[in-house]
């Protein structure tokens, strides 16, 4: 019984001292604090592109027209119905459009992006991170 419970201090010593190495290893792999859904894409991804990109805010008109990213258009669940026919007349089938709201948290970009879809707009997608992740990089 005595080498038993000696066998597992040693073991879980052994677990504890593995855990904290991989913790503070300088060449740790680093592992994205969560996975990209489907139709969702990074900041570095968008900035990549060659191609035009219409940028869509989500977020509340109040937040809009206090800051937004450049060119982009105000298009959210509140403001739809008068402001589709707008986002209409300036896209183009041939440009990627990127919605994004406040941040990582807020599902509307997600749903506006999902509308726009589903009205025959594509391809569309939406800023993982939000108006959080554009800011932190001005």
């Amino acid at each position: 019984m005595k080498s038993g419970g000696q066998a597992l201090v040693i073991f879980f010593a052994a677990l504890a001292l593995a855990g904290l190495s991989a913790a503070v290893h300088p060449k740790k792999p680093s592992f994205p604090d969560r996975a990209v859904a489907p139709g969702e894409i990074s900041l570095p991804e968008v900035q990549d592109w060659k191609e035009p990109i219409l940028w869509v805010d989500a977020r509340l008109e109040s937040d809009y027209e206090v800051e937004h990213i450049p060119g982009a258009v105000s298009l959210n669940p509140d403001n739809w119905s008068e402001q589709f026919p707008h986002f209409l007349d300036g896209w183009r089938p041939t440009e990627k459009a990127v919605v994004y709201c406040s941040a990582a948290s807020c599902d509307t970009s997600r749903e506006i992006a999902d509308r726009l879809r589903r009205s025959g707009v594509d391809p569309v997608y939406y800023l993982k991170g939000g108006w959080e992740a554009w800011k932190s990089t001005r």
